[in-house]
């Protein structure tokens, strides 16, 4: 329930356009932002075979922008591709920065827009996990659905001197513009749409279990939810279908907004442990996490999880609260084993390294960062009950 009492800010980029085929438009889109010079595109050798990187250039150079791309992107980037990155983007005297790919490559070019302008290289800030002021435009161009990265104040780097993941939350990297056009997702293989759509199920869900939740994320979260419900398993099994990709496209957004201004959970700290450990897919490991991380958060969040099962197509009438709470986490399960997704780390761990793993979630900074927006205290024992439950399957 939102407390009369409570106050909360909103932080969206300043300008979303969003449909299809707008990533063509998008010169003319920065000319009327008023954003001018050289473009850096950063990205990764994927998005450049695929011809999007070419089909973003000849956009922007029919408006008459010069272009760079910067093309050795990589999945969990650390600071040393940040720091080639960097270099590249100054000797190419870039004005304004564009990511282009997942959440990766949008993350890297919010480092390098911020480096473009400041001193010194990644490293330099990350003590402090943030920046002393906003450096030159970001303009974000997902070509998954899934990170939500486009409309968030988050990137998320690897040390390459002590590797530690360090994430910087900060309002100077919240992209300028966010141009979120579907058509750039048809081509993304099948597995890769349902991990991706996984992680915007969970950003959407999780965002309504924060201590920060409020009205505005609870309605953007309820609405991807029913988006993901209706098009994530068109989306896998017939990837050319637009539609499903329009709503998946417009799901992971509306989830990333959420999240960016509500947090995330258990959840995440459970799916960063087990996915760091055994190198799952991010995606996967949140598909893993996320029914248990409901089911655990079920006693302050009864209310919001009956309206999720609603979302998700569950008759819920004549039932209890409870009743449907408790269909939402078992359709949610469903709806995850039906894209093919695991929901038990079984398959990649042993049930011995639980000990192991639940120190990691009390004591990796990069893990105990969820745990401010929580409102349960996370314990030792909360975390071995995380771990056990989801290796087992128990709901």
């Amino acid at each position: 329930m939102f407390s009369a009492l409570k106050t909360f800010e909103t932080y969206v980029p300043q300008k979303v356009v969003f449909g299809a085929a707008t990533t063509d438009r998008i010169g003319q889109y920065l000319k009327e932002a008023g954003i001018s010079g050289k473009a850096v595109i950063i990205t990764d050798p994927g998005i450049v075979k695929a011809g999007i990187a070419d089909r973003v250039k000849d956009a922007l150079k029919r408006e008459g922008f010069d272009v760079a791309i910067f093309d050795k992107c990589k999945p969990e980037p650390d600071s040393k591709v940040c720091d080639q990155a960097v270099d590249f983007a100054r000797a190419e005297r870039g004005k304004f920065v564009i990511g282009l790919g997942g959440g990766s490559s949008i993350d890297i070019a919010k480092v390098v827009a911020q480096l473009l302008v400041l001193p010194g290289y990644i490293e330099d800030y990350m003590d402090e996990a943030a920046f002393p002021k906003k450096g030159a435009p970001i303009i974000a161009i997902p070509t998954t659905s899934g990170t939500g990265s486009e409309c968030t104040m988050y990137s998320v780097i690897t040390s390459a001197t002590s590797d530690v993941k360090v994430t910087f939350v900060t309002p100077a990297i919240l992209p300028d513009m966010a141009v979120v056009d579907p058509t750039l997702t048809l081509s993304v293989p099948q597995h890769i749409t349902a991990a991706t759509g996984a992680d915007a199920l969970a950003h959407a869900i999780e965002a309504m279990l924060t201590n920060e939740e409020n009205p505005f994320t609870d309605a953007i979260a309820l609405k991807a939810v029913e988006l993901i419900g209706e098009a994530l398993p068109i989306a896998v099994y017939e990837g050319s279908n637009l539609e499903a990709r329009v709503k998946m496209s417009c799901a992971a957004m509306l989830a990333g907004m959420a999240f960016n201004n509500a947090g995330l959970v258990e959840g995440h700290a459970l799916a960063h442990t087990i996915g760091s450990v055994y190198h799952m897919p991010h995606g996967v490991a949140c598909a893993i996490a996320l029914p248990y991380v409901m089911n655990y958060n079920i006693g302050h969040a009864i209310g919001k999880l009956s309206l999720v099962a609603a979302m998700l197509g569950v008759n819920t009438y004549g039932w209890s609260v409870r009743e449907a709470a408790k269909a939402a986490i078992r359709v949610v399960k469903q709806l995850l084993e039906d894209v093919g997704l695991p929901t038990s780390w079984a398959g990649y761990g042993k049930q011995e390294d639980i000990p192991k793993l639940a120190e990691i979630m009390m004591e990796n900074p990069s893990i105990t960062i969820f745990y401010r927006w929580c409102k349960r205290k996370m314990t030792i024992e909360s975390a071995q009950e995380l771990l056990t439950k989801s290796y087992t399957g128990e709901l």
